[in-house]
């Protein structure tokens, strides 16, 4: 690309220190990452607006944290952008990518607010899964709640030091085990959510269906924020040098939100499964979509279904000897009835 523009305009000056070689790993990851965080951010935007539209009737405290998670997500973008900014407009041609700019500071806290608000959300659905087990789910927040201090401290000690290699020689150590800690998490979630589904099967083919289909959102829902987030740690840790890790660092709250908003908005899909079960004699509701009313009891049996079937059984009997006679008896009674009919 610089070879291009120097045929074209001439030699162009691009700052001490300044070589593709620093430029592709550096500020091209921060570009990299910035083009798909937006194009994430875009997917949360049509999955708020489609929960909006498919679910209008659920509570305000699921409204007003879909509306949060959305107005960080914006934010969070809105950062990035002025970073792309910063790095490539305002400082084209000039080596700023030691420099941390306070918009790339704000990204880091924002991503951390929004993975707790997603986690404590997972949290919530462990706990009533799980009839209310409070020492797993604390568990799971007070890793999730020092996984937010820590990146708060790592917001503000980016922003005082204002340089990657300062940070990363003093207090890099805090942003790794912020990132080690959303990993951890997002592994107890996935291993509790999968424990208890599957101490919730019924037994019935139909409802254990369902309930291999919750765990493979969990699945891959917990995978994928996961794996970014362990190889953005391991960019972090093993090349502390370029900017691939933030890169990488700007997706995560993307795939979080995506995540939430994902979940939420299956719950039709999910629905159809279950109504479906229960339209075909199923006795078991479907956890997890609904907590607030599933009980492990089996519901009552409505009366019609306890009434026996009728069953009739006709034999046809011919003779050239005699008329025919048609036998129709009930099972569930003693009644018989012979009919003749002519020949």
């Amino acid at each position: 690309m610089f070879q291009l523009i120097d045929i074209a305009f001439g030699p162009l000056s691009r700052g001490p220190g300044m070589s593709q070689s620093s430029l592709r790993p550096s500020l091209g990851a921060v570009l990299v990452g910035s083009v798909i965080s937006a194009f994430l951010s875009g997917v949360v935007s049509m999955q708020v607006y489609l929960y909006y539209r498919t679910y209008p009737e659920d509570g305000r405290r699921f409204k007003l944290g879909v509306t949060t998670i959305w107005l960080l997500d914006l934010l969070h973008t809105g950062m990035v952008c002025a970073s792309d900014w910063v790095y490539l407009i305002e400082n084209f041609g000039n080596d700023i990518s030691d420099n941390i700019i306070w918009t790339i500071a704000v990204t880091v806290a924002l991503t951390a607010i929004i993975t707790f608000s997603v986690h404590c959300f997972f949290a919530y659905r462990i706990f009533t899964l799980s009839r209310k087990n409070y020492y797993f789910t604390t568990l799971i927040v007070v890793v999730a709640f020092a996984r937010v201090v820590l990146a708060i401290v790592s917001t503000v000690k980016m922003i005082a030091l204002g340089s990657y290699h300062d940070f990363v020689h003093s207090f890099g150590f805090i942003f790794t085990s912020g990132l080690s800690l959303a990993a951890v998490v997002d592994g107890m979630i996935a291993a509790g959510l999968i424990w208890y589904l599957n101490r919730s099967r019924t037994g019935f083919s139909d409802m254990d269906t369902i309930l291999d289909s919750i765990k493979v959102y969990t699945i891959e829902n917990g995978l994928l924020t996961s794996i970014t987030t362990v190889v953005s740690l391991i960019c972090w840790i093993t090349m502390p040098s370029n900017l691939i890790f933030l890169g990488l660092h700007f997706v995560i709250s993307k795939l979080y939100a995506n995540a939430l908003m994902a979940t939420l908005n299956a719950r039709t899909v999910l629905r159809g499964k279950s109504q479906g079960y229960n339209d075909r004699g199923g006795e078991y509701p479907m956890p997890v979509l609904f907590p607030e009313n599933y009980q492990p009891a089996i519901r009552p049996v409505s009366r019609h279904k306890m009434e026996p079937l009728t069953k009739v059984h006709v034999t046809v009997e011919k003779s050239s000897d005699r008329d025919s006679v048609v036998d129709i008896q009930h099972l569930s009674g003693s009644s018989h009835y012979e009919s003749p009919i002519e020949r």
